[in-house]
């Protein structure tokens, strides 16, 4: 960026030597004036960044020109040039707030430093007034306090807080704004991060509202230390996190409670339906001649009904089961898994004739009695859903920060309409009055994988057979899980 410099000399000669001289730099563009009123209303219109003058000029001196620039609100760095060295000219310059003073004489050396000194200059005044901008409006509190607890400045959002002007707190001690005991804790955080030069960070409530609180050490020249005092108002987060652990609680209150009402509700549901099926079948045993085929069969339903509904609770009971009584998150070896799972599985596959092969596989860290159930419910329902002989293949791929478990069959297949319903509780693959089932194996399987922190998903394509995935997040024996189901709230940028 250009940097616009505006050069005031009397001599219209010597101004323009100047102007020319410092004009060789690449980064200076200059402007002359002779006259130090004219200079005033340049400066006022905005477009310059630093001024150059003479200190004797007949109208109004240097010093005069730097004082009336800066009653009419301008701050740019202003440098004097003068053949005059006096001391008492260095020192009312200086007492002024001259950036620079340079003396005329070897001009060449000294215009080339001039150069530099006017670009630093610029360039730390630009820096300035960019904290400035943010200093005055960030809405966090933010002040400048001594080891003792005393602000030395403070912005308007901090003056705002405490129903005070910027000027009426500096000189106020921290003591003096809040009780003893957060006063003393942020003093001595202050201190902490002046002793060991690093940032300290606090949360406190004052009046009942929350603040997170960072104390940054600030050394300033010709300053004793000082610390940065930076508040943010968190209220709304810590309010939020704090509502949230009132549900959280409630909610492992209630799931408590449902989990108890679960094992009375199977044991007091189950009950009744022992006595129906128990009395159907007692009716047949005794009037079973005297009934006709419609009789009969009437009865093989309600016998048949009572223990779908049975099956059903069962398998309510264990859905409920999956987030209470799981298992802690082990090293596990699928491998030794599957083979279970063919165990457990040998008369179907028996029956069927069922091949169930698998790939080598890797080892989670996961509730080992869960996957076991994952994979027998699935490789079951590959083997219930085939019309020929069943071929069902166990994979797994590694997609760097998880694992994604594949069961592959070459089954019926599922229409795309249903492949996110089959995941619903009660809802089956299909409606075929010969298969059994209950409809909550695959609802429990996402209960499962949901568990782990993971997603299962199926492709399909009717006639030819399914793909379930199941993705087990990569993690340490003992590492807590995150569900991506989810999303966390109010967490501090």
């Amino acid at each position: 960026m250009d940097l616009q410099v505006l050069v005031v000399d009397d001599s219209e000669f010597f101004a323009n030597h100047v102007a020319e001289a410092l004009s060789s730099h690449e980064e200076i563009r200059t402007r002359v004036t002779t006259d130090p009123s004219v200079a005033r209303r340049i400066v006022a219109r905005g477009a310059i960044h630093c001024v150059v003058s003479d200190y004797q000029m007949p109208e109004m001196d240097g010093v005069e020109l730097l004082r009336s620039i800066r009653e009419d609100g301008h701050d740019q760095p202003f440098f004097l040039v003068t053949g005059e060295g006096s001391e008492a000219i260095a020192s009312e310059a200086i007492a002024s707030g001259v950036t620079g003073y340079v003396r005329k004489g070897g001009e060449d050396e000294r215009f080339q430093e001039l150069q530099n000194r006017i670009v630093n200059a610029v360039q730390q005044r630009q820096t300035e007034q960019k904290y400035e901008l943010l200093f005055d409006n960030t809405p966090e509190l933010l002040a400048y306090v001594d080891r003792d607890g005393v602000i030395q400045t403070a912005n308007p959002a901090m003056a705002a807080a405490h129903d005070a002007a910027q000027s009426a707190l500096v000189g106020t001690s921290l003591f003096d704004l809040y009780d003893e005991a957060v006063a003393r804790r942020r003093v001595e955080a202050g201190r902490e991060a002046l002793e060991t030069g690093e940032p300290t960070r606090l949360e406190d409530t004052v009046d009942g509202e929350h603040f997170s609180a960072i104390f940054v050490p600030a050394e300033i020249p010709g300053e004793p230390p000082m610390f940065q005092f930076t508040a943010r108002d968190v209220t709304d987060r810590v309010r939020a996190q704090q509502k949230l652990e009132a549900t959280v609680e409630k909610l492992e209150e209630s799931n408590e409670r449902l989990e108890q009402f679960a094992y009375v509700a199977s044991h007091d549901l189950k009950e009744p339906l022992r006595m129906v099926t128990s009395y159907v079948q007692l009716l047949e045993s005794r009037y079973g001649d005297e009934l006709d085929e419609d009789a009969r069969e009437f009865m093989d339903f309600a016998v048949d009904g009572a223990k779908r509904m049975g099956a059903m609770i069962d398998g309510l009971l264990e859905y409920s089961r999956v987030d209470t009584d799981g298992d802690p998150m082990v090293e596990t070896d699928l491998e030794t898994v599957v083979d279970e799972v063919r165990d457990d599985l040998a008369v179907r596959i028996d029956d069927t004739g069922a091949t169930v092969t698998a790939d080598p596989l890797p080892t989670l860290v996961a509730d080992r009695n869960q996957v076991r159930m994952l994979l027998q419910n699935l490789v079951a329902n590959a083997i219930k859903y085939s019309e020929s002989t069943p071929q069902i293949h166990v994979s797994a791929a590694d997609r760097g920060d998880e694992w994604t478990l594949a069961v592959e069959d070459d089954g019926v297949g599922i229409p795309e309409s249903q492949r996110d319903a089959v995941f619903e509780v009660f809802n089956r693959l299909d409606d075929r009055s010969d298969e059994s089932g209950t409809g909550i194996g695959l609802a429990v399987c996402r209960k499962i994988v949901e568990r782990h922190g993971g997603e299962i998903w199926v492709e399909s394509t009717v006639g030819e057979g399914s793909t379930f995935f199941a993705s087990f997040p990569k993690r340490e024996p003992g590492e807590p899980v995150e569900d991506p189901t989810v999303t966390a709230e109010g967490a501090e940028p």
